[in-house]
């Protein structure tokens, strides 16, 4: 029992020693999206919010690229505030409001995912 416990604060402490990264993050990040989109009730979601919350923090201090960080750090800002909105309307028990939030975080992510691309000239010559 004593092995098996130590075993696992080895594994915690591995786990908070890996670096962060964006794609892991906004991964959990959408798996948080997920659970608080298809919780029964506002009160339900609302630990997924908040954990969503924590997680665009951490995204905010991921490396980024350099000639992306400005607009994707704007993204970011600006899922903390529909964020902060929906955490709101989830408190206040408002599951209407609370849905337009999340469906505003999910086009900001459409609108922001579209930034991580590259054309097709890019992949080619690099930067254009």
């Amino acid at each position: 029992m004593l092995l098996l416990a130590g075993g696992l604060v080895c594994s915690q402490v591995v786990q908070a020693a890996e670096p962060l990264t964006l794609e892991r993050t906004m991964k959990t990040m959408g798996f948080a999206f997920k659970q608080a989109s298809e919780a029964a009730n506002p009160a339900a979601a609302l630990p997924h919010l908040e954990k969503l919350h924590r997680l665009t923090h951490d995204a905010k201090r991921a490396p980024m690229p350099t000639d992306k960080a400005d607009v994707f750090q704007e993204g970011l800002d600006k899922v903390l505030a529909e964020l902060t909105l929906a955490k709101q309307a989830a408190v206040a028990d408002d599951a209407v409001k609370l849905q337009q939030h999340l469906a505003a975080v999910e086009q900001l992510k459409k609108r922001y995912h579209k930034e991580r691309r590259f054309s097709f000239w890019q992949l080619i010559f690099g930067k254009v």
